[in-house]
């Protein structure tokens, strides 16, 4: 297994919207199993606890998450939900689900979230075209890496 530190976590709710619930912290784990199983665990104030109650135990909830590092580009996970556990004021979240396909583009979901951030005008166009170019230089670096090996 494989435990990573999660860094931003957004998932659909029933209506399809993508909700961004805040982070206290959060764990990913790659149990690295012949199901390809992930777990995700969140640790968020209770405010943001509300946002599950909507789902059973069998639904499907897609998620999209960032892993380590805030520049990283996200995961896309197909994710049910495992237990919700109160703890003081804040709330474990704990999910598990497989690795799925993103519903849309890398540059498609860099401005919904930016846009969703608040951003707008030159800021918006600014903060896009920086994260588009360390998504290149950083895609540009792993064909180097792949290239050594």
């Amino acid at each position: 297994m494989k435990t990573f530190k999660l860094i931003e976590f957004q998932m659909e709710n029933k209506e399809k919207k993508v909700v961004h619930i805040p982070l206290t912290d959060g764990l990913i784990i790659n149990k690295e199993n012949e199901k390809n199983t992930w777990l995700i665990e969140l640790f968020i104030e209770e405010k943001y606890a509300n946002r599950f109650d909507e789902f059973t135990m069998d639904d499907e909830i897609p998620v999209q998450v960032i892993i380590t590092k805030q520049e990283n580009n996200p995961a896309f996970f197909t994710m049910k939900l495992v237990s919700q556990k109160k703890i003081d004021s804040f709330y474990s979240i704990l999910l598990e689900g497989q690795l799925s396909k993103p519903p849309f583009s890398f540059a498609e979901q860099l401005l919904e979230s930016l846009i969703e951030k608040g951003l707008t005008g030159p800021t918006l166009l600014s903060s896009f075209q920086e994260k588009i170019r360390n998504q290149r230089k950083a895609g540009h670096t792993k064909q180097l890496d792949q290239k050594k090996h």
